[in-house]
């Protein structure tokens, strides 16, 4: 699958991506919501992951742009310091599960695997 995320903290982006890429995923990461939507209209995306909190565009507003261009793609949010109406937010523009940090990264793998089924 090809996988966008948008995540501001480097580190865990770097180590979700190098997860994500063992299993066998083409991933793109970039650090704002800006540019997670300029990536999305650049290339072929399968499954999204972004943060909600990040500088120039937050994820949920990201999430909202994306779904206009393409609602197809699943989409998971999730956050470290989220208030529960931004988790709320999320799902109601369109993310399939919104996750709160620290999360395992198996969890996101699942629900990638799910859309795979659900794409045969």
């Amino acid at each position: 699958m090809n996988i966008l995320i948008a995540e501001d903290d480097r580190n865990f982006g770097r180590i979700l991506k190098t997860e994500l890429e063992a299993s066998g995923h083409v991933v793109r990461l970039v650090g704002d919501g800006v540019a997670a939507v300029l990536e999305f209209m650049e290339g072929k995306t399968d499954f999204i992951l972004l943060d909600i909190r990040m500088p120039r565009l937050g994820g949920i507003d990201a999430l909202r742009i994306i779904k206009k261009l393409d609602p197809r793609p699943p989409a998971i949010t999730f956050s470290g310091n989220a208030e529960s109406e931004e988790l709320a937010d999320s799902v109601r523009e369109g993310a399939i599960k919104c996750l709160t940090k620290p999360f395992e990264i198996a969890l996101i793998k699942e629900e990638i695997e799910k859309q795979k089924i659900n794409d045969r």
